[in-house]
């Protein structure tokens, strides 16, 4: 008996077409709906959340209502989080904009030290949000949490930043994909990137249990 149509690959790149088209909606909406400054914040989180289900093969997830109920749910907590984030990186802008006024040994320094400070502020940005819907931690934590991750697996946060870069090109070429992909598909590269990470934080895990049982 042949295979139907809905176990086949194509059925299932089609699923994931029209959900992450949806997803993107939602996300859009949600964000005009919070006039942009509030509603980025909440709107971001949920579709990670969303994501992050369909990605750890929750059955039966229903999209618009898991989104609006974390959309609801992590409105303040999410909106604070932005505000901690932004007011970083515009202490960072502004220290880079002082690079130019100094000069010599200091400057160096000073150059060295805030790209290594902005670099894992890029880190951060990147996995904070699937940290955040994947982990129950105390608030604080998640950007430790961050730092941690990127720590650990600097390999797998270039490869997050590259995909970011790739998929800007691709957007740049095809921008008519913008307005039905273009947060949900990167969402999903970074939530299945950062699984990752945690799948083999895991694996290090259990391989140093193991030798250590082994050792006793």
């Amino acid at each position: 008996m042949g295979r139907s149509w809905v176990d086949s690959p194509l059925y299932t790149i089609a699923d994931w077409v029209m959900r992450l088209a949806l997803i993107n909606l939602l996300w859009l909406g949600f964000t005009v709906l919070g006039l942009f400054i509030l509603g980025f914040m909440p709107a971001t989180v949920a579709m990670f959340a969303v994501i992050r289900k369909l990605l750890m093969k929750e059955e039966s997830v229903p999209i618009f209502k898991t989104f609006f109920v974390v959309f609801k749910k992590e409105f303040f907590k999410s909106n604070v989080l932005g505000l901690i984030l932004f007011a970083f990186g515009y202490v960072l802008v502004i220290n880079f904009m002082y690079l130019g006024t100094i000069s010599g040994t200091i400057h160096t320094l000073l150059s060295f030290g805030l790209v290594f400070v902005g670099l894992f502020y890029l880190a951060t940005i990147m996995i904070i949000f699937p940290i955040y819907v994947h982990l129950d931690l105390k608030f604080t934590q998640y950007f430790k949490q961050s730092l941690l991750v990127s720590f650990i697996n600097p390999h797998i946060v270039i490869f997050m930043g590259a995909g970011i870069v790739g998929a800007y090109y691709v957007f740049n070429f095809i921008p008519g994909l913008t307005l039905f992909f273009f947060g949900s598909a990167i969402a999903t590269f970074l939530m299945w990137s950062t699984l990752l990470a945690f799948n083999r934080i895991e694996k290090k895990k259990e391989r140093l249990q193991a030798a250590q049982v082994g050792e006793g």
